[in-house]
């Protein structure tokens, strides 16, 4: 199940899911999301990487839960710059910080964005 989420979280951005993130194929053609804001939890390199926090946040986090390359994101912190990110997307900053720790996790940074990939 995991898997298949992950799977459809990259084919989201139209890539292979262990393949290097680029801006060229994550971003869609469609207008940008508007600004929303994003916890998160944990970097990785390659998404299989982020298979144990999925398992445990995907129950608390629900729709909040965002497992995406980095590269869907415009806004991040200037040093986060490639590969992927998990954590909870929503509305305002405490609303996804909050998410984050009610489901016992540390907020690794939070960050206003624009999503650039569509699901």
């Amino acid at each position: 199940m995991i898997l298949a989420f992950l799977a459809t979280s990259a084919a989201a951005c139209g890539r292979d899911i262990d393949a290097a993130p680029s801006a060229s194929d994550v971003r869609s053609t469609a207008s940008p999301a508007p600004e929303r804001w994003l916890a998160a939890v944990e970097l990785a390199p390659l998404a299989d990487d982020l298979d144990a926090p999925t398992e445990r946040l995907i129950g608390p986090l629900g729709e909040a839960l965002v497992v995406s390359p980095v590269d869907c994101f415009e806004g991040l912190p200037a040093d986060v710059d490639d590969g992927y990110v998990i954590g909870a997307v929503g509305d305002s900053k405490d609303e996804v910080e909050g998410l984050i720790l009610d489901a016992g996790e540390q907020v690794l940074f939070s960050a206003s964005v624009t999503i650039l990939c569509t699901d």
